[in-house]
């Protein structure tokens, strides 16, 4: 029947250590190197991190001016992720205000600084249209807002996503073929930065140092 009195309840708690069998490291402890794979990732980090040549330098400059970022959010990104970034994700609260016409039409106005701001920038551009954002629309002026907003914009917008959380970046971007790895959202406070972490973008881009 083996033994009813269970003797391992009344072991002292560092009984485990002590049958434990000794490592080979230092102190008896694990080495610092458990495996193959510790290798390959120092030796791949550290070729990602080397100083890079001046061409490819003066390449990642121009891309980050062109996006408004700096040269180490860019560098920054590319190292966390291994994607080179190339969009900009824009709440549209942020960007205009929408509204109604006297004859219910959709109008939207631009924020002047901001407008001047994506004037500037030169590469794919999303607009998240947050519910907050827009007075209820119907399906076809769902269809039609793209076409308002890019009179406003002078046809910079590539695409609309709905929503107001990570889920809907992350399905706007892969309705439009971009790996959320190679965006970045131009937010303001803490609201836009939860947003950006949420959809799991390496950089949120604060509107205030946006080409600045």
């Amino acid at each position: 029947m083996g033994d009813r009195f269970d003797r391992l309840s009344v072991r002292h708690v560092n009984v485990e250590a002590l049958l434990r069998r000794p490592g080979i490291g230092h102190n008896n402890g694990p080495i610092f190197d458990m495996s193959w794979e510790a290798w390959v990732w120092r030796r791949a980090t550290a070729k990602a991190w080397k100083t890079p040549s001046p061409e490819v330098a003066k390449m990642r400059v121009r891309r980050a001016e062109r996006l408004g970022i700096t040269y180490k959010e860019l560098t920054s990104a590319l190292m966390d992720s291994g994607a080179n970034l190339g969009a900009a994700v824009l709440p549209l609260s942020l960007a205009a205000r929408v509204r109604r016409g006297p004859k219910g039409e959709i109008v939207v106005e631009p924020r002047n600084s901001v407008a001047a701001l994506v004037g500037k920038f030169v590469g794919r551009l999303f607009l998240l249209g947050d519910i907050d954002a827009v007075p209820g629309l119907s399906d076809a002026e769902r269809t039609e807002f793209l076409a308002t907003v890019n009179r406003a914009f002078d046809g910079k917008v590539e695409a609309i996503g709905w929503g107001h959380d990570g889920k809907a970046i992350r399905a706007m971007l892969k309705a439009n073929a971009v790996p959320h790895q190679e965006a970045f959202i131009v937010g303001a406070g803490m609201g836009h930065r939860v947003l950006g972490e949420a959809a799991g973008l390496p950089l949120v881009k604060d509107i205030e140092t946006w080409f600045s």
